[in-house]
């Protein structure tokens, strides 16, 4: 029997830090943070800056755990992980300059988060509320391919009772009903086509919904470009396989 005394605990998960420091207006610093490996962790923040001798200065610190919505629409957590705190900074040092360094409790690591450039800044605020209204959409197209997938299996379920009910009674139709059935059968046909179409179709949109959600999530880098070309062609995929449908079955 092992010694409980020498017995080995399991390895936490590799902690998966995420945030940001949004803003620091009038003596407040902002932000938000979390652990996606252990997403129930609120994590701890201390906001340090260099002093203008050199020395390290501890400017004030945070827990991660306010709610914010916009970290629950993005799917982080139950969104309880902004940080919102007092900063005291000395005459002469630059907001631009302060850090949060984030130290996760499950695990002890930590990681330190810098401010985004005024290029940077600038262009968040320009693309989110555009990435929002995108956010919006595909949520509404989400809802519709939902109602679109649960009609198409109801559909599928009616044209299989069509050809079993034409397979029974073809033998004991005289000629004229033989010609009619020929007819519905043709048209039968024709609509099993379609319904196969339309299941490439859905196919298609969920993937494009897919990566077009996951785009939306991605976080802010110090490169923004490869995020910006990830939100766009998710967008035109989506758009495209809507106009797919619609001269399909519009």
């Amino acid at each position: 029997m092992p010694d409980a005394l020498h017995e080995v605990a399991p390895a936490a998960t590799e902690s998966a830090i995420e945030g940001r420091i949004d803003a620091i207006q009038g003596g407040r610093v902002y932000g938000w943070a979390w652990d996606r490996a252990h997403p129930a962790d609120r994590l701890e923040v201390e906001f340090r800056a260099e002093g203008p001798d050199g020395s390290p200065l501890v400017l004030g610190r945070a827990v991660a755990d306010r709610a914010r919505e916009d970290l629950v629409g993005g799917g982080y957590g139950d969104g309880q992980h902004a940080f919102e705190a007092a900063i005291d900074l000395p005459p002469g040092l630059e907001p631009a300059r302060v850090v949060a360094v984030v130290h996760a409790p499950s695990t002890g690591t930590i990681q330190t988060f810098v401010q985004p450039s005024a290029d940077e800044q600038l262009l968040q605020r320009t693309l989110a509320p555009h990435l929002l209204r995108i956010a919006d959409g595909v949520e509404a197209s989400r809802r519709d391919q939902q109602r679109l997938a649960s009609s198409q299996q109801g559909l599928a379920r009616l044209l299989r009772d069509m050809h079993d009910r034409i397979a029974a009674n073809r033998e004991d139709a005289n000629r004229e009903d033989k010609a009619q059935q020929a007819e519905l059968l043709d048209a039968f046909n024709e609509l099993k086509e379609r319904v196969g179409s339309l299941e490439v179709f859905l196919v298609r949109m969920d993937a494009s919904m897919r990566n077009l959600d996951e785009a939306l999530k991605a976080k802010v880098a110090p490169n923004n470009g490869p995020m910006i070309a990830a939100a766009l062609g998710a967008g035109i995929g989506a758009l495209v396989a809507t106009i797919i449908g619609l001269a399909l079955f519009g």
